[in-house]
């Protein structure tokens, strides 16, 4: 098949959504099929990696926008390419796609990866509230009007449907467990890691009020990494509260650097109560790291929680999240054992094969209800 990918955000971008496409297309690629990646960034030394011209965007400058808005030359691209499913990963691209699909009557899906509405706290750009609610509009426009829509977590797809996307299925994404895998850290060490953008909507200052709280037990560290619109003023609220000895602030980190920081970890702790899924939790969890995370993370529906190394808590009480890191570094819980949990969570419920696996019968199903002689052999 041949399968087109329409994202404002590609790898190597320091994001979930860039590095879940990036193993994506690779593993269909693998499976003989033909991937097309249409992006605002990304790598163009990639195979069938097509950009579009774009400059960064003023109001976070990690992500970028285009020059022109409307690309007649990719459009045409698109269109001689002979795409047989187009799959649409945010409603920017994803506009593209979409009238790509309506000219060559070719099916179209989606993937819900953003929660636009929650993101207010993380811009700073005039009429901020009007355009993150025109871009939800537009978005469930856009996923009314798909062929299927998929959404990563039960939580992210009660939202679609209540919101008018009644076909919203759930796809739960994956991670590498070859690559994300437990590893040998030092005893005395606790350390406490988070991975993320950094940004208010991630909740990153609440982990300064955690590590506040737990100023006397110096053999508890912090590390923050990531990268974000708040990073300066994470690092400014660090010194403001003398935490400069116990909590560090990376930056961003390539992914062999993000690997050994999580077999380093002792624990993670993820504040975000925005997320659609957390692949960076799913990631912590793979490396055999129990991780603390707010009530109702999309997580965390599954069964048998306090057995798996995912730990919901209530951030807006950071005495009662420090309390338990605390009962943790001093043994009254059983790291290893949750670490252990943790891992085997992740490998009996979130395959990489099984969601490619999924993503084939979906793509083949809709060719075939359109076009029932051309899948044949397929």
């Amino acid at each position: 098949m041949r399968i087109g990918f329409f994202t404002a955000t590609y790898y190597p971008t320091p994001d979930g959504v860039s590095h879940y496409l990036r193993d994506v297309k690779s593993e269909l690629e693998r499976r003989g099929h033909e991937v097309h990646v249409f992006s605002f960034n990304g790598d163009s030394s990639e195979r069938n990696v097509h950009l579009l011209r774009s400059v960064p965007f003023p109001a976070y400058p990690q992500y970028s926008m285009p020059i022109n808005p409307f690309p007649v030359g990719l459009f045409r691209k698109a269109i001689k390419l002979n795409l047989e499913i187009i799959h649409i990963h945010d409603p920017f691209m994803g506009s593209l796609g979409y009238r790509v699909s309506r000219l060559t009557n070719v099916p179209v899906v989606a993937t819900y990866h953003t929660d636009f509405v929650n993101m207010r706290d993380s811009l700073r750009m005039p009429l901020r509230d009007t355009l993150l609610g025109i871009t939800w509009r537009y978005s469930l426009f856009l996923y009314r009007k798909c062929d299927e829509v998929f959404a990563p977590s039960i939580k992210s797809m009660s939202q679609l449907v209540e919101d008018g996307v009644m076909h919203a299925k759930e796809l739960p994404l994956f991670v590498d467990t070859e690559k994300f895998k437990p590893g040998k850290h030092k005893a005395e060490e606790f350390k406490v890691q988070y991975i993320g953008r950094i940004t208010k909507d991630k909740g990153v200052y609440r982990i300064l009020d955690i590590a506040e709280l737990l100023l006397d037990e110096p053999a508890i560290y912090f590390i923050i990494s990531g990268t974000g619109p708040e990073t300066e003023g994470l690092i400014k609220e660090i010194e403001k509260r003398g935490l400069g000895n116990h909590v560090e602030v990376t930056g961003y980190v390539d992914e062999p650097r993000k690997i050994q920081l999580l077999r380093d970890a002792s624990l993670f702790l993820y504040p975000s109560d925005t997320d659609t899924f957390g692949i960076s939790v799913l990631e912590a969890l793979s490396s055999g790291v129990p991780a603390i995370v707010p009530n109702g993370f999309p997580l965390a529906h599954y069964d048998n929680l306090p057995a798996s190394g995912l730990i919901e808590m209530d951030f807006s009480s950071p005495d009662a999240i420090a309390s338990m890191i605390s009962d943790m570094q001093q043994g009254s819980v059983d790291m290893a054992e949750a670490g252990r949990a943790a891992r085997q969570f992740v490998l009996e419920n979130f395959s990489k094969n099984t969601h490619c696996d999924v993503l084939e019968e979906t793509y083949r199903m809709l060719l075939q209800s359109r076009c029932p002689s051309t899948v044949q052999g397929r």
